[in-house]
């Protein structure tokens, strides 16, 4: 097989590509790796699989949007606050005027503020199958009102302290973040139970490695070995967390990986199924249209 194609990278939007589609002006330096906006969102651009590069908190004002984040689906209306790590895969379904107030980060300034990860992150982790999560009026106007802070700023002519003034007031939006998910957790104690948490640890565990893995593994005896338990209850306790079978999150991950393929990169579909390892362009064009209703030239051609 060629190396190339073995290791094409998937097409990916940056934070200064998410500005452009949004007809935004890119901005130069650190400014340039923050962006805030009180605006509808363009959901359309999504409307197939793509990552993105950014981190991205926000909550919704107005209007209605449904879809899936990373095969997680998600349904984002009024008072909906929203948290999309660093390569999410996004794919929006439906759009009803959904409107919302969002920050998007890059990593790389991120990495740059002082944040105590030691108590935010197993808040973070212990949601990470629910990337959307209805909070109250008043939650999600403090969180408005965090990101108005940074929106302003960010509009600024940058200065000597521009970089530490947006570090500043994107490391309170993230302290209020872990805040409101503090609050959530003692207003639904059933989420702390041992029996629970131990499923969601098996379920994070199971995601990480199947993708690390699907492209060349797609048998669920596979993921249970790895993680040292049988493979009836890998499944079991899949389907409690997710509502989805383990076979069911890897064609979904294979799947998503082939459209991502089909519209963004310049691969054949031969190429395709050989960079996902089915044995011949026939084995996968079968396999695509039984888990989408379409031939992979079929959906290569949509618009």
């Amino acid at each position: 097989m060629n190396r190339e194609i073995a290791e094409a990278p998937i097409t990916r939007f940056t934070l200064q590509e998410l500005v452009a589609m949004a007809g935004g002006e890119n901005r130069p330096g650190r400014m340039g790796e923050c962006i805030a906006a009180s605006t509808e969102l363009r959901m359309e651009t999504f409307r197939f699989p793509c990552r993105i590069n950014a981190f991205i908190i926000g909550v919704g004002t107005e209007g209605e949007s449904t879809g899936l984040v990373n095969l997680q689906e998600f349904r984002i209306k009024k008072n909906t606050m929203f948290i999309f790590a660093p390569n999410s895969i996004l794919q929006a379904q439906s759009v009803e005027g959904l409107k919302v107030h969002n920050i998007a980060v890059t990593p790389d300034f991120m990495k740059r503020i002082n944040i105590d990860t030691k108590h935010l992150l197993p808040l973070i982790l212990q949601f990470s199958a629910f990337p959307c999560l209805e909070i109250s009026p008043e939650e999600s106007q403090a969180l408005r009102n965090f990101i108005a802070l940074i929106e302003q700023e960010s509009l600024n002519r940058e200065s000597e302290f521009s970089a530490e003034i947006l570090g500043g007031l994107i490391a309170g939006t993230i302290y209020k973040v872990g805040e409101i998910l503090q609050h959530y957790l003692s207003e639904h104690p059933e989420l702390e139970n041992p029996t629970h948490n131990r499923a969601k640890e098996y379920f994070t565990q199971f995601t990480q490695l199947l993708s690390e893995h699907y492209k060349r593994e797609r048998s669920v005896g596979f993921y249970a070995k790895q993680l040292c338990i049988t493979p009836k209850y890998l499944t079991t306790l899949i389907k409690r967390v997710s509502g989805k079978s383990v076979s069911e999150w890897i064609d979904n991950f294979v799947i998503l990986e082939a459209k991502t393929q089909l519209k963004y990169s310049n691969m054949s579909v031969q190429e395709i199924a050989y960079y996902l390892n089915f044995p011949n362009q026939s084995f996968f064009g079968s396999y695509f249209k039984r888990n989408t209703g379409m031939s992979p030239s079929q959906y290569k051609a949509q618009q």
